[in-house]
């Protein structure tokens, strides 16, 4: 691999549409994160709506502090895109029952201040992440988001119509597109893949009456987003310990991150960066919790966009990070966004998904399987991440905060491959 280069030239159209192109990718996860949240703790529309702005408009400024950077202190410099994160969702909604509002946000800002002071630390925490741990977690992350991409395809669970035939074969139609395009596709359109995709599904679904266009008209035009707007933040010991906890998976998501970006770039990502990367996610954070958001993560798919646009400009993230801060704060954007319909997204993400599993694969296939152990930590940490996600009623008996832990798979399968190896092959894991 060589040295990381993310400076190339790309024209005003070009910038414009694949920025858009990572916008529309990374909406889906962005956006369900606070609908869920707002679902759980019974607000009304008003607040919804409130969330979901302030989700947009706290993903732009985490964007474009990773890409941009703070000087030599945070933000990787990589064009990389950030979203909310699902790893702690089920806290937030604990807290945000048991607590409130205010102390919801203030766990936020507090756990986003333990991981930037975590992230001084990450040289010795990297030695803990060698190729087999990172390779086992990326090939489980491509995993289990497939099923997210399929329900999705199916039209979104728990939405009328889940399952139709009308659904299944649009979103099955938006995936064959992309592939085709992808293929056969020539200069700009090769790399607008996803977009056209896209755009010729929700054209699709118009005529299939699936798209809500009185969302759109009945949006504000211009509504910023108001800092502490459930007043001023609570800082409660126990809500910010349950964070800091799902934070940490949250981190060593963000650090799986670099290397499918390695693979799929081809570039050789510096301990040092990492370290820069995770303090800038660690400083968006701490925004976050103040704009009433919640906790980002970096998105491999839209990593796996820039393998499949072989686009990798700063300059092009930057541009998506700007136009995420304008959904934020004119409503009228983020309905246009939110108006794609789920099958058609679910399509277009089912192929995003596939590029990570195959990162994962990429990076194992360079282990020697029949030196240090490593047939029996891939095989053995794969089954226990893919038996948590998909079998999380086996710790129904298991206290409330560590049955969350445990029925987390993508923490299951880190944690069971870095304790294997470190069981397995003693000392000589450090050194791998």
């Amino acid at each position: 691999m060589k040295k990381e280069s993310f400076d190339e030239k790309v024209g005003w159209g070009r910038m414009l549409l694949v920025g858009f192109q990572h916008v529309l990718t990374m909406c889906p996860g962005t956006i369900a994160v606070p609908l869920i949240l707002a679902g759980a703790l019974g607000l009304d529309e008003k607040e919804t709506a409130f969330l979901v702005s302030a989700n947009f408009f706290t993903s732009g400024i985490a964007i474009l502090i990773q890409v941009l950077g703070i000087g030599k202190l945070a933000g990787s410099r990589y064009p990389i895109v950030l979203g909310s994160s699902f790893a702690p969702l089920s806290p937030m909604i604990l807290i945000g029952k048991e607590y409130g509002m205010a102390a919801l946000f203030g766990s936020v800002i507090a756990s986003g201040a333990v991981i930037f002071l975590l992230s001084f630390f990450m040289d010795k925490i990297l030695k803990l992440f060698p190729q087999v741990v990172v390779g086992t977690f990326v090939t489980l992350i491509g995993i289990t988001l497939a099923p997210t991409a399929l329900r999705d395809l199916a039209g979104g669970e728990g939405n009328a119509g889940f399952g139709s035939v009308e659904n299944l074969i649009l979103g099955l139609a938006v995936l064959i597109f992309i592939l085709l395009v992808e293929k056969y596709g020539k200069g700009i359109w090769k790399s607008m893949s996803l977009l056209l995709g896209i755009t010729a599904g929700t054209a699709a679904g118009c005529f299939l009456h699936m798209v809500d266009i009185a969302s759109i008209a009945q949006a504000e035009i211009f509504q910023p987003v108001q800092p502490f707007a459930y007043g001023v933040p609570e800082f409660k010991l126990w809500p910010i310990f349950l964070m800091t906890i799902f934070c940490i998976i949250n981190m060593i998501q963000c650090i799986g991150v670099f290397s499918v970006m390695g693979e799929i770039a081809d570039v050789e990502t510096e301990n040092e960066i990492k370290e820069r990367g995770i303090r800038g996610q660690a400083v968006a954070q701490m925004i976050t919790g103040a704009f009433n958001s919640v906790p980002s993560t970096m998105f491999n798919e839209n990593v796996s966009l820039i393998g499949l646009t072989k686009i990798k400009s700063r300059s092009v993230i930057t541009t998506a990070g700007i136009m995420i801060i304008l959904a934020g704060i004119f409503p009228k954007i983020s309905a246009v966004f939110t108006a794609v319909p789920k099958c058609v997204l679910g399509g277009a993400t089912l192929a995003l998904f596939g590029v990570i599993t195959s990162s994962g694969i990429s990076m194992l296939s360079r282990l020697d399987f029949s030196k240090d152990n490593n047939f029996k930590i891939v095989g053995t940490s794969i089954a226990i991440g893919v038996g948590a996600a998909f079998a999380s009623d086996a710790f129904v008996n298991i206290p409330g905060t560590l049955q969350m832990i445990l029925s987390n798979g993508l923490f299951m399968v880190s944690i069971s491959a870095i304790l294997l190896n470190l069981l397995l092959n003693g000392k000589k894991a450090f050194r791998k």
